[in-house]
């Protein structure tokens, strides 16, 4: 019996700062974090909290996670003041990833008394060691170290975000009349191997309205003509002088320039840069006024500071002016660097000299670039600044470690989801946060210091999601890296060494999952170019997963996914992602820019498998990116689309061009025109052996929700037992009922649970009732070409009543994992039930409760029912659950009410006598025909404790369940009602044509 419970004591709600002290709910250092100020006391934080809106009380506690914000704007309440008033809401919503209340009140019963919940009672006992009640994090963590963390995050924050620089130096001063020697200003230029850039940078100089400037351009040894472009300029500017260097690196170059100048300041000029025409006007007034040996501008996400440099903030000397002497007292470039040089030289003149930050727009756009945030050129230019190439390439991986790489996306429960689905060992994970919101922002970047193998990357500046991708890859530690776009769920298998596995192969540089989306259906097996078409398909799209996984792993022409897999090395060498494509196509071109640089071709593998949780590209921004793929002009290889899909059992009748659209209604709108093929099914009725393409259609739902479901185990053994007598099966849950390919199909299989299914025309339409024959009506059976049922008596009935022949075929056992000598019998529990509640206390388990048995209960959501220690888990693998069955010494079952009147005989009754076990069921007609003596009916708990009490003498002896077993094997197997399955399919088609 449950103790008797006390209802909590009125609590008030209406003064928001006193329910939140009461409650435990604020931290005086987390809200100091985020608003940047101290508090005197725990109510004036509280109150600063409430005043300030977005701010979170407390660093276990987060409004955006909840997800409710209307429920508590329509009461016109705190956030956190709703939910501790919610009383039975608030003990099932999590008010934090990292607080499950129902592991509060498994380990705190008195929990559901206290007058704030869970969470409220859980930080009144909880110490700094404590652990958080959580099942998202891998290994535990203690309340103290996330707290520490979440105040780091919440600073940072603040730091990056909201305060994004010190205050800058407003417009430009005047120049003053005279500023001593000439040239005023030397620009330094080191250049090699760039010759067609040379000259437009050089103009960008000679456009500047300051003139008394000195160019000292270093050709490091260039095998192209850089150096005549530069010796022609120079003939026609006196003010430009070349130096002829061998080859060498960039701070021995610049160091060289330097030694040539004579000016007081020292600007830099690389090729490729293009300055605005004030800029050196602009920046020499700002030094010449402030006496500032460093001052340094800039745009988006460059440091302007000492602070921002030491914070991480890229260099870009482009956007800064120097004096020459000061650059001299510190030594100039350190030339046994092979990157940061600039970075290198910046510290430590800064650390004698306090920078200048100002706000100066120094940089142009080359000839014909879009203006625009987001553009090709803001992109490129802004990754300059956030990523130093160099310097990765010259950092040391770990063969031994997966980098996956993630920029996140807006919404943090995606955020957390991978956080909490990467492996223990062999993987990191680098998230990239590009000006996230406080509560994205203060979410990853604190479950990430507390995960092992996590890092939180933030990016303050408004860039790509190509961008923050290569900023990902500057930082990643493995010698593999997995780039991730923000629409990819965690797989619900890890992929990561499967693809590693196929990335080692002899010329493969990257390597893409079969790509499917919510409803199992896929969306992309690799990009396909066609001869005549200059933009990219998808390969496979809108067919089942099952025709990919057929085909097998192959080369493709390129990668169109949300994962891709290639080495570290590769992804820097190819200089990351372009920033042409904000996001869609970027991997395409990735893996053409990889081909064109001899590293290796795109292999697509299909048993590893990635959802999407949207398609892979909305119009416009397909449109978009198809113009910059085509104006790359990498040539793809020739087509092998229809050696793949005959592969699968299909084949291209015709090729058509389908238009993407911006607008449908509008024909003027941008548009392009994508490959798609004409497909058909091969006549595999003609083959010997007959081969068809099976559509076998569940009530389960897509994804993790369906994978538990009965339907599901049983119909991925139906079909793996079909595929062994040479068919081509896909299994479509509930979400992918409606899919377009379905047509190709030659035999539609409705496993008939929860949902009716329409039939489709064209195909058979075949159904197989094996539950709930309550739910089935004449006109449905009447719809289908053939209709069996796993019951006799039920088949026989309806058939003479309705007048529509239904054929009995049984339910039956996969024969891999249950037989007889999965282990020995009688070594195992006593008394066994493996299945879920389905939200009922079930006859048998409520029986065996009932008379105190020895009951071994295995499943999910019994603890409405069934206290929690009598549960000894909440499943078990379908592989290994044969092994109790054969082990135990008696194995329960029941059939829900319509099952056990009508005597349909439910798979676990099969599964079990196929082991030999011995079996107590409730009472259906045809056990002793089907089973002969390993299955007995009890029917009240009194046959139930007679029957199950050892020696078991109403059952046969050990040898006679082994050879009942064996019969069982032989007449009641998947491959047995495959056969007929085929056999009575072939018939009807071949009589049909």
């Amino acid at each position: 019996m449950r103790g008797e419970r006390r209802r909590p004591a009125p609590v008030r709600f209406d003064d928001p700062v006193e329910v939140l002290v009461e409650a435990g709910l604020v931290d005086t250092d987390f809200v100091s974090a985020q608003l940047g100020r101290p508090f005197g006391s725990v109510h004036d934080a509280a109150r600063a909290a409430v005043e300030a809106g977005d701010v979170s009380p407390h660093p276990l506690f987060e409004a955006h996670w909840i997800g409710r914000r209307r429920s508590w704007q329509r009461a016109g309440q705190h956030p956190a003041v709703w939910y501790v008033s919610e009383r039975r809401r608030r003990n099932r919503i999590s008010p934090h990833p990292l607080v499950d209340p129902r592991i509060v009140f498994a380990s705190m019963p008195e929990a559901r008394l206290h007058p704030y919940g869970a969470l409220a009672h859980w930080l009144s006992v909880a110490t700094p060691g404590t652990p958080l009640p959580t099942r998202v994090l891998s290994r535990k963590v203690s309340w103290g170290s996330y707290r520490a963390a979440a105040i780091e995050a919440a600073a940072a924050w603040r730091e990056e975000v909201v305060v994004e620089r010190p205050e800058l130096v407003g417009p430009a001063p005047a120049l003053p009349a005279s500023l001593g020697a000439s040239p005023a200003v030397t620009v330094v230029m080191s250049a090699q191997d760039s010759g067609p850039a040379v000259r437009a940078t050089i103009a960008s100089l000679q456009a500047q309205s300051f003139a008394d400037w000195q160019l000292v351009a270093v050709d490091r040894g260039s095998l192209d003509d850089t150096a005549a472009v530069l010796e022609g300029v120079a003939a026609f500017d006196e003010r430009i002088t070349l130096v002829r260097e061998t080859r060498c690196g960039q701070a021995r170059a610049l160091n060289v320039a330097l030694e040539h100048s004579t000016s007081e300041h020292v600007a830099f000029l690389p090729v490729g840069r293009e300055w605005l025409p004030g800029m050196l006007a602009d920046l020499l007034a700002h030094a010449h006024d402030s006496g500032a040996a460093v001052v340094l501008a800039g745009a988006g996400a460059v440091a302007r500071s000492r602070r921002e440099l030491l914070a991480g903030r890229p260099v870009d000397l482009a956007t800064a002016l120097l004096r020459r002497d000061a650059i001299k007292d510190v030594g100039g470039f350190d030339e046994t660097l092979d990157a940061s040089v600039e970075r290198d030289l910046v510290l430590r003149l800064t650390g004698d000299h306090e920078p200048l930050p100002v706000d100066v727009p120094v940089l142009r756009r080359p000839e014909g670039a879009p203006a625009g945030h987001g553009d090709d050129w803001d992109s490129a230019a802004l990754e300059r600044q956030l990523v130093d190439w160099a310097a990765a390439a010259a950092r040391p991986t770990s063969d031994d470690l997966v980098s996956h790489v993630l920029p996140v996306g807006p919404e943090p429960r995606r955020t957390v989801e991978w956080l909490g689905a990467m492996p223990r060992e062999g993987a990191e994970l680098v998230l990239v946060g590009v000006r996230l919101r406080r509560a994205h922002h203060v979410l990853a970047a604190s479950i990430a210091a507390v995960t092992s193998g996590a890092r939180f990357v933030s990016v303050p500046a408004p860039v790509s999601t190509s961008t923050a991708t290569n900023v990902g890859i500057a930082h990643a530690s493995g010698s593999t890296v997995l780039l991730i776009r923000p629409e990819a769920m965690p797989p619900r298998q890890p992929i990561a060494d499967r693809l590693r596995q196929v990335l080692d192969e002899p010329g493969v540089a990257l390597v893409q999952p079969l790509v499917v989306d919510l409803d199992g259906v896929v969306l992309s097996a690799g990009a396909r170019f066609t001869a005549d078409n200059p933009h990219p398909g998808l390969l496979l799209a809108g067919l089942p997963s099952s025709d990919a996984v057929r085909a097998g792993a192959r080369r493709v022409a390129a990668p169109a996914s949300p994962v891709v897999a290639l080495r570290t090395s590769t992804a820097v060498t190819l200089r990351g992602l372009s920033a042409r494509f904000h996001s869609v196509l970027a991997e395409t071109d990735l893996g053409l820019r990889a081909r064109a640089a001899g590293l290796g071709d795109t292999v697509v593998v299909p048993d590893a498998v990635i959802t999407s949780r949207t398609p892979y590209a909305e119009p416009a921004e397909l449109i978009g990116a198809t113009a910059s793929l085509r104006r790359s002009g990498l040539r793809p290889p020739a087509d092998t689309t229809r050696d793949l899909l005959r592969d699968a059992g299909l084949e291209i009748t015709d090729e058509r061009q389908h238009r993407v659209t911006a607008d449908p209604e509008d024909r003027t709108a941008p548009s392009v025109l994508v490959p798609e093929p004409v497909v058909r099914s091969l006549l595999g009725v003609q083959e010997s052996p007959p081969r068809l393409r099976w559509a076998v259609d569940i009530a389960a739902p897509a994804a993790s929700r369906g994978d538990r479901w009965g339907d599901t185990y049983f119909a991925r053994s139906l079909a793996d037992a079909l595929e062994r007598r040479g068919q081509h099966v896909a299994i479509d849950r509930r979400d992918a009922r409606d899919r377009d390919s379905r047509d190709l199909d030659d035999v539609l299989l409705v496993l008939r649970g929860l949902d009716r299914v329409t039939p489709r025309p064209g195909l058979l339409n075949v159904e197989w009732i094996i539950s709930h024959p309550d739910m089935i009506a004449p006109d449905e059976v009447a719809a289908f070409d053939l209709v069996y049922a796993a019951s006799t008596s039920w088949s026989e009935r309806v058939s003479r009543e309705w007048g529509t022949a239904v054929t009995p075929l049984l339910q039956c056992t996969d024969t891999r994992w249950f037989h007889p000598d999965r282990a020995e019998p009688d070594t195992g529990p006593a008394l066994l039930f493996v299945g879920n509640s389905r939200g009922v206390y079930r006859y048998a388990v409520r029986s065996a409760l009932a008379i105190g048995a020895d009951l071994t209960l295995h499943g999910n959501d019994w603890t409405e029912f069934v206290d929690r220690d009598r549960i000894a888990s909440g499943g078990v693998a379908n592989e290994e659950v044969g092994a109790l069955y054969a082990s135990a010494g008696i194995v329960l079952n029941d059939h829900h009410l319509d099952m056990r009147r009508d005597s349909f005989a439910s798979n676990r009754l099969f599964d079990a006598a196929a082991c030999g076990a011995r079996i107590l069921s409730d009472r259906i007609d045809g056990l002793q025909e089907i089973f002969s003596g390993l299955v007995l009916p009890f029917d009240d708990e009194r046959d139930l404790a007679r029957l199950a009490a050892p020696p078991y003498a109403a059952f046969p002896d050990d040898a006679t369940r082994r050879e009942i077993a064996r019969g069982i094997i032989a007449d009641h197997s998947f491959d047995r009602r495959a056969e007929t399955l085929v056999d009575d399919a072939v018939r009807a088609i071949l009589a049909r044509r």
